[in-house]
This record gives C-alpha cells, structure tokens and sequence, in this order.
C-alpha cells in the first residue's frame, strides 16, 4: 500500500517556489523533494534504531484482535520472528506532476508503519508518521532548495 500526499498551504514554500522562474523550480522542486525523501539519516527513508522485543519489553499491540492475527497468520505472511526488510523506507518516490514542476508526487511507505493507519507499537518504537516527518524536515529542505538554486545560478554565471 503507498501512501500519497501533497504539500498545501505552506505559504513559505508556496512563495518561494512560485517566485522562481521555471529553470530554477525544476532544481528547486527537486532538491526540496530529495531532502523530503531523505536517507539513513534523516527524511521519510530514516529508520529508527530496531526494538528487540520479548518477555520485558512486549510489541505493545493496537488490540487483542491484532495480536491474534499476527500469530494466526505466521506474522502477517512475513514469519515470526519478523525481520526488517526496509521495503517501506526504500519505496519512497518523487514523479513530478506536470512540466512546469508546479508540484510534486511522492508516494511510498508503509501506511501500518508511517501513514494514518499508524499501529500502537510502531510509534512506541520510534516510527514517525509521515506528517511529522514532513514537519520535522521543512526547514531543512527548504535550506537544501535554496542551496541547489544558488548553485544552479552561479553554474549559469561560469
């Protein structure tokens, strides 16, 4: 399952992008996009440190029903004990949405993990949804686009 979002209403990115001449709103939309998706280390593709649960330190469960599932199911098809394969944080994507880059699609994740769906035990171990992701790391992008556009016009001015 992918999750889908879009960015609107933020009047600080909304001005700085509008006020761009196409050229420079490619590499800018792009370079805002890159740092949103992120790395090992920061973005929507940053993993929390993994969580060894067991007798002490139980996988806290959004509900009985679930737990019992995970265990009927041999851990949802993915056997137990689970292993992170990192599909989720790897699927992330940017396409642009049309020509002019007046926005952007990024779309990927895992909506149990990240998305509203969000399960109890997930975000007790460390995992952000992607809003908080998103919020966490504007700054940033925004620094990362501003960065590629100042490079983009000193390489015009060589």
């Amino acid at each position: 399952m992918n999750i889908r979002f879009s960015i609107r209403g933020l009047k600080e990115v909304k001005e700085f992008m509008a006020s761009l001449p196409r050229g420079v709103k490619i590499v800018a939309m792009r370079a805002f996009s890159t740092y949103i998706i992120g790395d090992e280390r920061h973005g929507l593709k940053h993993e929390p440190a993994q969580v060894t649960h067991g007798p002490g330190n139980p996988f806290k469960w959004t509900s009985d029903r679930q737990r019992r599932a995970f265990f009927a199911t041999d851990g949802f098809g993915g056997g137990i004990p689970t292993t992170r394969t990192h599909e989720g944080v790897n699927s992330w994507t940017m396409t642009e949405k049309d020509s002019n880059w007046s926005s952007v699609k990024i779309e990927g994740g895992n909506q149990f993990v990240q998305g509203d769906w969000q399960q109890r035990g997930h975000k007790a171990d460390g995992w952000k949804t992607y809003v908080e992701v998103l919020a966490s790391n504007m700054a940033g992008a925004l620094r990362s686009a501003i960065s590629a556009v100042d490079a983009w016009l000193k390489s015009k001015n060589k």
